[in-house]
C-alpha cells in the first residue's frame, strides 16, 4: 500500500522531533552523570512526552536511538533493556545547535523595532556547508528573504557566532542590525510583531 506524500512528510517530522529531543535529552543528561547514559526505555519515554501515543512507545526510542547511531550522533552498546549511550562530538555539537536555535524561541515581550539580518556568500565548491548554514538557520526560525539574506527580529548573535565558527565560515558571514527594511509589513506578519 502507497502512504501518501502529506503522511510520509508528517512521519518524518515527527521522528525528526523525537531525535531532536533525545539527543537534547542525552546532552543534559550525560552531563549530570558523567559519560554514559545507562536509563530505562520508560524513563526516556516519559521525558519525552510519548506516553500513550501509539502502541510501543518504547519501539520510537529506541529506533530514534538508532537513526542518531547511523548518523553517527550516538554511540550505544547493549540492546533492547540493557543499553547504555552516550553522544559522539558531533552529537554533541548537534546538541549544542538545538540549545542554542531553541534559545531563540524565547523571544522577549516587547520587539525594540530592529530586524537582525545574516547574508552571506559562500562559494559553489562549498554547497554542503552552505546547505547546511541554511538549514541551521531555517530550524533557529530566521525568514529567507533572498536565498543569501536571512532576517529576524530578536538577538541571535550567538547563535550566529557558534554557527560561524562549527561552519568554518569566517568573513562569509555578515551580522546586521538594521533599523528597518523596505516593505516589512510581510516580515513583521509573518514573525506576528506590531510596532
Amino acid at each position: 500500500m502507497k502512504v501518501p506524500l502529506e503522511q510520509k512528510v508528517r512521519q518524518q517530522a515527527q521522528r525528526d522531533a523525537i531525535q531532536k529531543r533525545l539527543t537534547l535529552l542525552l546532552a543534559r543528561l550525560t552531563v549530570r552523570q558523567g559519560r554514559s547514559l545507562f536509563v530505562s526505555d520508560d524513563i526516556l519515554v516519559k521525558q519525552l512526552g510519548l506516553m500513550g501515543r501509539g502502541r510501543d512507545p518504547a519501539f520510537k526510542v529506541r529506533q530514534a536511538l538508532q537513526r542518531l547511531e547511523c548518523k553517527g550522533l550516538v554511540t550505544r552498546n547493549g540492546r533492547r533493556a540493557a543499553w547504555s549511550a552516550r553522544l559522539t562530538p558531533a552529537g554533541a555539537r548537534f546538541a549544542q545547535v538545538l540549545e542554542l536555535s531553541g534559545s531563540l524561541v524565547a523571544n522577549p515581550k516587547r520587539w525594540d523595532g530592529r530586524w537582525r539580518m545574516v547574508i552571506f556568500d559562500v562559494w559553489e565548491r562549498r554547497r554542503p556547508v552552505r546547505d547546511k548554514l541554511r538549514r541551521g538557520l531555517q530550524n533557529a526560525g530566521f525568514y529567507k528573504i533572498q536565498n543569501s539574506v536571512w532576517a529576524y527580529p530578536y538577538d541571535c548573535e550567538d547563535l550566529l557566532v557558534f554557527l560561524r565558527a562549527e561552519l568554518r565560515l569566517g568573513s562569509g558571514v555578515l551580522y546586521v542590525i538594521a533599523d528597518g527594511i523596505e516593505g516589512d509589513a510581510r516580515l513583521r506578519r509573518h514573525f506576528g510583531l506590531k510596532y
